[in-house]
């Protein structure tokens, strides 16, 4: 089994002009990542739009995926889901299609507890035996899991990876000393990556990856380095528009616009999410224009 580490691409999910999965252009796009560099990958995280589609649907993916990485890089599935039953059942399919991991968000019309995000999670540690790849998102997800419950989810080693996303990156330090190293974390925030490494974060989960895949891998690794400090803040200041950018205005519509506008066309995000249009688009096609020696 695969363990995570380095620069993980968090994939677009590619759809057809009637909204439903286009696998074939998935595989494509996951081995252009993979060409690129990538050291893993997730699907049906934050930028795969994890909450626009069927349980049937996310099934057939973790299988289809799995089946075409062929371990190549390892796999995280998300089965994130607003039960934990239905989070439970998606969790033991990907397991048996061969995930490296499963990556759990919390997804949630309700305010939860720690009692009730503990629970959650440990139901679906019990029905699994694959690593579990938490996923902090209190912007997205409206649940933060705050350090003291991070370090609660890591008490019985299933809980081996972290996508903290929080504004705040001295939870990185903090997180990493209570939990005694244990748990490897993975910065979750495109804009501020390279003050995520130095503040102790192992890994970069992204999402901008699938746009500029190769300044990615770049950046990421500069940033890991000890003698490319200039390197590093140029490339970090060039890809900063771009960065700011989808954190502004939304990783899958600025995702899905951007390889439509570079002709790696991955369809539209499923509706109500949209594409950008007049202004923002425009504002993007800029964007791209001063990367053109990146992608």
């Amino acid at each position: 089994m695969g363990e995570f580490q380095g620069l993980v691409a968090f994939s677009v999910t590619p759809t057809r002009p009637d909204e439903s999965i286009d696998e074939d252009r998935w595989c494509t796009h996951i081995d252009t990542l993979i060409e690129a560099g990538v050291d893993g990958v997730a699907i049906f995280g934050s930028t795969g739009s994890i909450g626009s589609f069927t349980e049937a649907e996310r099934r057939r993916v973790a299988e289809v995926i799995t089946k075409h990485v062929a371990r190549r890089v390892p796999v995280a599935i998300g089965t994130g889901a607003i039960t934990t039953a239905e989070a439970v059942r998606l969790s033991e399919h990907a397991e048996k299609s061969g995930a490296d991991a499963i990556l759990v968000v919390p997804i949630t019309y309700w305010p939860l507890n720690e009692a009730e995000l503990c629970a959650h999670y440990r139901a679906i540690a019990a029905a699994t035996h694959v690593p579990i790849f938490a996923y902090n998102s209190p912007v997205l997800t409206g649940v933060d899991m705050t350090p003291n419950i991070i370090v609660r989810l890591c008490e019985d080693g299933r809980v081996q990876y972290l996508k903290e996303s929080a504004r705040d990156l001295l939870r990185i330090p903090h997180i990493k000393e209570a939990t005694d190293g244990r748990l490897r974390i993975f910065g979750g925030r495109d804009d501020s990556i390279v003050e995520a490494l130095r503040l102790g974060a192992t890994g970069w989960t992204s999402g901008a990856v699938n746009i500029v895949p190769r300044a990615c891998r770049r950046l990421f690794t500069l940033a890991n380095g000890s003698q490319e400090l200039s390197a590093t803040h140029l490339l970090q200041r060039r890809l900063t528009p771009l960065m700011s950018f989808l954190m502004d205005k939304g990783h899958v519509s600025v995702c899905h616009t951007a390889l439509e506008i570079l002709g790696r066309p991955v369809g539209a995000p499923r509706r109500p999410i949209l594409p950008l249009a007049g202004k923002d688009r425009v504002q993007l096609e800029a964007i791209l224009r001063t990367l053109e020696e990146d992608l």
